[in-house]
């Protein structure tokens, strides 16, 4: 009963969903450079994380590349009034759908963003630095996507060089960033910023949940991986 429960909210979840990334796309995606003038691109932010997933479906897909559409040509101002914080959520939903050409030219145009803002890099938390790693991962043969990247990675140092080191990333987070960190494992700042992560895995020991402890071996192997390479 409690299984058939579950996959019933599943069903209801992915309906919802794709319902409403058709009402998006219907309804909102059309006004999405005045609604960013007006101060809502978080709102679309969450809505595309949201409807980009595979519960998404199709209409996800499609919306998700409406908006990358719209984002690769916003001007430099305008993209900057989108502010970092919701362009992670952004590069991370235009990530899931790598095949699509609005959806990675939307990502250079975010990675060319956080190049121009790299100082803005220090406001982000964790988990925005590593969904915009995550995000200019699924395209490592572009040169904005590498600039950024390694901009991200100066930050996790410098982050790594505090009291706290990098207490804040949960281990998801510090997998997504060494994954990352590895496509572009020749630049120096990168391998210093997977043995920054690395260090503080290790130094977290037997403290991590049993959750936790899954995440941190997947990121040591993922380490490990990267060493291999060098």
């Amino acid at each position: 009963m409690l299984k058939h429960g579950k996959q019933l909210r599943m069903v209801d979840h992915a309906m919802f969903l794709q319902k409403a990334a058709a009402d998006f796309q219907l309804r909102f995606v059309a006004c999405f450079e005045e609604d960013i003038c007006a101060g809502k691109s978080w709102e679309y932010a969450t809505t595309c994380n949201a409807v980009s997933r595979q519960a998404g479906g199709q209409a996800g897909i499609e919306a998700c590349e409406r908006i990358a559409a719209c984002m690769s040509r916003l001007d430099s101002a305008l993209i900057k009034e989108v502010g970092l914080r919701a362009l992670s959520f952004f590069a991370s939903s235009f990530g899931r759908h790598s095949r699509a050409a609005e959806c990675r030219n939307a990502t250079i145009r975010i990675a060319e963003c956080c190049c121009d803002e790299s100082g803005a890099l220090q406001e982000l938390n964790s988990q925005s630095l590593a969904s915009l790693v995550n995000g200019f991962s699924k395209w490592p043969e572009e040169a904005a996507s590498r600039q950024a990247t390694i901009a991200i990675a100066g930050e996790v140092l410098r982050r790594a060089d505090r009291r706290a080191r990098l207490s804040e990333f949960a281990p998801r987070r510090l997998a997504n960033l060494v994954n990352g960190f590895s496509k572009w494992s020749k630049e120096a700042v990168s391998r210093k910023a997977i043995v920054a992560i690395a260090g503080e895995v290790l130094r977290r020991g037997d403290r991590l949940s049993h959750f936790n402890q899954q995440a941190a071996i997947g990121s040591l192997i993922l380490i490990s991986r990267t060493w291999r390479t060098w």
